[in-house]
């Protein structure tokens, strides 16, 4: 028998029960990967509380992210072999290329079933290699928050050094983005509406921060630090309510990644501000396993360290839920075998 969490969308973390179901049979192609490290994202606890703006399954194994080693391959699988360390993509049927939206029902913990579990068995496709360096704890941050922040500053356009990224809050996405943009030779910035983490922020490579509470107009703040400029790229994490102010924070001809979905009203953007600037607002749904890989591949050589704040074991997944959800927290919650 294999443990999985199964989770009832809409019924919170409460609904999280502890099941053993037979384990899952190889098909072709197929590998059996033993997970034995987990990281919590917003949209996880979105869905626990019925909240995701997608459409979730009824009862579902929860979380897209995971790492774990290879137990169990079948006859015809090439890309892995029996012992190997690997990650699991987001989204197994998004490979290569743009979103398409045929895709989405594929995203782990949504429609389709999550990795919240002792062992899965995925397509060869849907994972990818760990080099030596990366613990699994590590790994199992990057498949969500990591590869979309790869998308955001390096495939939806190019970060040059010397530019200046903006990133909205002080979750993982952005945290993250400050290591990947400062790593490319980028300036970075960062709001909150908490001093200190702000403050922590800056003691981790940020090169200004921006109280959104102080600063109402914190596009404007962001020019000030910017000597008027704005910011080449911004990372927006909110959705509609802050939209129309990152376009405002952008430098001439910018971007503006907009990531999150927290509310789905907010002021209208001008249009008139998007055509006399040249912002282009790019939406961004995660990305391909091609983009893990090269996820992996900056991690290594750039010893990308993701902040973790708590780690709890499998059988806490309840805990788990919670502490991720409460928002007080500087990193990643991880769920550890």
């Amino acid at each position: 028998m294999s443990q999985k969490w199964m989770l009832k969308p809409g019924e919170g973390p409460d609904s999280l029960r502890l099941v053993d179901l037979p384990p899952e049979p190889l098909s072709s192609g197929s590998v059996r990967v033993a997970l034995k490290a987990w990281s919590l994202n917003a949209r996880d606890f979105m869905v626990a509380h019925g909240q995701s703006p997608v459409p979730v399954a009824p009862e579902l194994i929860p979380l897209s992210d995971a790492a774990g080693i290879v137990e169990e391959v079948a006859n015809d699988v090439v890309r892995v072999r029996v012992g190997d360390r690997v990650v699991v993509t987001f989204n197994p049927a998004h490979q290569s290329g743009s979103f398409e939206p045929h895709m989405a029902a594929h995203a782990h913990g949504e429609m389709a079933q999550g990795l919240l579990a002792r062992e899965r068995v995925v397509d060869q496709m849907a994972v990818v290699k760990l080099t030596d360096n990366l613990t699994l704890e590590q790994a199992a941050c990057l498949p969500c928050a990591a590869v979309t922040v790869w998308n955001a500053l390096f495939e939806a356009g190019p970060l040059f050094p010397g530019q200046t990224v903006l990133a909205t809050g002080t979750g993982t996405i952005s945290l993250t983005a400050m290591q990947l943009a400062k790593a490319a030779g980028a300036r970075f910035g960062i709001t909150s509406s908490d001093p200190a983490k702000l403050e922590k922020a800056m003691q981790l490579g940020a090169d200004f921060g921006v109280n959104y509470r102080k600063r109402p107009d914190w596009d404007v703040a962001v020019k000030e630090a910017t000597d008027g400029k704005g910011a080449d790229v911004v990372l927006e994490t909110a959705g509609p309510p802050s939209v129309a102010t990152a376009v405002r924070a952008a430098a001439q001809n910018g971007r503006v990644a907009q990531i999150g979905l927290k509310a789905m009203d907010g002021p209208a953007i001008s249009m008139l501000d998007l055509m006399l600037s040249g912002v282009r607002v790019v939406p961004i749904m995660v990305g391909s396993r091609v983009m893990l890989e090269r996820v992996v591949a900056a991690a290594s050589v750039n010893a990308l360290n993701i902040p973790v704040e708590e780690s709890f074991p499998f059988a806490d997944a309840h805990a788990a839920f919670y502490a991720a959800a409460s928002g007080t927290g500087f990193g990643k919650i991880v769920i550890s075998n």
